[in-house]
């Protein structure tokens, strides 16, 4: 399984350009996505008005769930990262130097934005097809820009991936329940 996990991520990793490492190299960047989370805060504000609140607070614990959780392990795990392990460092391509921290399994960056995604698809139930792919397109994008960027194995972003899912779900029904709860 590593040996396929490390034939991906060398294909992947490889189909570098200029175009693609400034490309890249932004699209990891959380700032370049306000845009986005005004959409998510307008679209939210629109379906909770003053009871916007709650959804930012299930927003800021969604995150903080992905982010710890995948923190832990890290350090539980503690795969190297592709740009640390001393037996393929040398072939993976990086971007302005960047190598990220010690370990990588599994990736916080695909673990937060599929979380926030599924989260806002559940929550927000947008009508519009575009809303859906432009969640799911930003988290994909975000997610692969990490292989690219040589700090992730292709098993790490899946897993982060999945992990995000079902934070994002278990995040969404718990917000249901609450929502339910101040109705009655």
């Amino acid at each position: 399984m590593q040996q396929i996990d490390q034939s991906v991520l060398f294909f992947l990793n490889g189909l570098h350009n200029q175009f693609f490492d400034l490309f890249f190299g932004y699209a990891t960047r959380a700032e370049i996505y306000l845009p986005l989370y005004l959409l998510g805060i307008w679209l939210a504000y629109k379906q909770f008005g003053k009871k916007i609140w709650i959804f930012a607070i299930f927003i800021i614990l969604t995150v903080l769930l992905t982010d710890q959780s995948c923190n832990i392990l890290k350090e539980t795990v503690c795969r190297l990262r592709p740009t640390h392990n001393p037996e393929i460092a040398s072939f993976i391509h990086t971007v302005n130097d960047y190598e990220g921290g010690r370990y990588g399994f599994p990736s916080a960056h695909a673990c937060n934005t599929f979380g926030i995604a599924v989260f806002l698809y559940c929550v927000l139930r947008p009508k519009r097809w575009g809303v859906t792919a432009i969640l799911f397109t930003w988290a994909a994008m975000m997610s692969y820009s990490r292989i690219y960027l040589g700090v992730h194995y292709p098993g790490d972003i899946l897993c982060g991936a999945a992990l995000g899912v079902l934070i994002g779900l278990g995040m969404a029904m718990f917000f249901r329940k609450i929502s339910a709860l101040k109705k009655s």
